[in-house]
């Protein structure tokens, strides 16, 4: 295995695990206030960082610049900087539909019942029968898309 050092900022606590094949650094954040939240760990074999699921911490590997929380150094020279990304997330169509909230969990299951009923609606539209599958699709998302937003509009949260 390849040496490994950690330089964390104050409030971040870090192990590294080298087993079974395994070379992981694993990243939690102590502020204070009770039990240390895991938020990730990065995976030396696999130059990747693997947030911890149920995390909201939002961490991941970052630029030197969006002032990270702790830099692995990997064998001599190859410098890695984690932290909390100051980055917006992929956007999607639903990208400014959250609310106000983080909870993605809460939004999915928004969409996923205004899916539900853009499936009823079509279901039942007896000129929707007469619609390739691609189109259909297309106008079950769009119809979703639509019922979503509104959704979102009037009620927020």
């Amino acid at each position: 295995m390849v040496a490994v050092k950690v330089i964390p900022e104050k409030g971040i606590e870090y192990s590294v695990y080298e087993k079974n094949g395994k070379h992981r650094v694993y990243f939690k954040v102590n502020n204070g206030s009770g039990r240390p939240l895991e938020v990730g760990n990065y995976d030396i074999l696999e130059g990747k960082f693997f947030p911890s699921r149920g995390s909201t911490a939002n961490w991941n590997e970052i630029s030197k610049d969006e002032d990270p929380k702790a830099l692995i150094v990997i064998g001599d020279s190859k410098q890695v900087f984690v932290g909390a990304s100051k980055t917006a997330p992929a956007k999607t169509s639903y990208a400014n539909y959250g609310g106000g909230s983080n909870n993605n969990r809460d939004r999915d299951i928004k969409r996923g019942m205004c899916f539900n009923n853009a499936t009823t609606i079509l279901a039942s539209d007896p000129s929707t029968q007469a619609l390739s599958q691609d189109d259909l699709v297309e106008a079950l998302m769009e119809l979703t898309e639509a019922l979503f937003a509104e959704y979102m509009k009037r009620y927020g949260n």
